[in-house]
């Protein structure tokens, strides 16, 4: 593996040197999915550093006539003066480039229709986050996917050490280290004081079955019914105010094992 290595990507030997570095070798195509932050984007552009190839990076960021010029420019044919349609029918005449893109959950209509026609004759490898476009679909056909994974927790700390390197931030390497979660852009924007979004979604591998729990409380419910038959109204209210600190006791223990 030494002797491919680049880019500072950390905890990510093993993808690189079994799943990327093979297929960029035998000239594979594949596609890079996962969750935001996650480092499709730096392992893509790891691929692209080792590929030996004619090559080419963009992103579905850019507008179709920047996508374009680009690609002339990399041909080195003459864009000045040239419409964009007249600079499609040279490039397609021109020699092969294999191209890595980006963003490809954010590919436009016309961009998935030139990305088809070329794929007919290019190699491609991108990277997105699913669900991608009805449009951009053709071009997953006989392509690999390749889901990106959080971080071990065994490299965890060593990425929040190279974020506070790099940085030169105040926020520590464990904290990085234990609320980044193994996403490497969350730890990026703990190292810069970025407020991080909490959200419905859970890092994958650290889903919490709350199932037990849920079961303990039917139970109670149950158990609780069945006491209360034939019970006076003073004893009835001393049950509900058991029951009531139950449920606040059941609600903080479920909002413990879900952070």
């Amino acid at each position: 593996m030494d002797e491919i290595k680049a880019r500072d990507i950390i905890g990510r030997d093993n993808l690189l040197a079994r799943e990327i570095y093979p297929r960029i070798h035998k000239n594979i195509s594949f596609i890079l999915t996962g969750q935001r932050g996650i480092g499709k984007t730096e392992i893509l552009k790891w691929a692209y550093e080792h590929y030996s190839g004619e090559k080419l990076y963009i992103s579905c960021n850019d507008t179709y006539g920047e996508i374009i010029k680009k690609i002339a420019n990399k041909q080195g044919l003459t864009i000045s003066r040239k419409t964009i349609s007249i600079l499609e029918k040279e490039i397609m005449k021109s020699e092969p480039i294999s191209l890595f893109i980006d963003d490809i959950e954010k590919m436009k209509p016309k961009q998935a229709v030139f990305f088809t026609a070329w794929n007919g004759w290019n190699k491609m490898f991108m990277a997105g986050v699913e669900p991608f476009r009805e449009e951009a679909k053709k071009l997953l056909w006989g392509k690999q996917k390749i889901k990106i994974k959080v971080i071990d927790k065994i490299h965890r700390m060593k990425l929040g050490q190279h974020v506070v390197e790099k940085l030169g931030c105040l926020t520590t390497a464990e904290t990085i280290a234990q609320e980044s979660k193994g996403i490497p852009g969350r730890a990026w924007a703990l190292g810069k004081g970025e407020v991080i979004r909490e959200d419905d979604e859970r890092v994958q591998g650290e889903e919490v079955n709350i199932a037990p729990v849920m079961l303990v409380a039917v139970v109670a419910i149950m158990i609780t019914r069945y006491i209360s038959l034939g019970m006076g109204e003073k004893d009835l209210y001393i049950l509900a105010g058991v029951g009531m600190g139950f449920a606040y006791l059941l609600r903080y223990i479920i909002k413990v094992i879900t952070k």
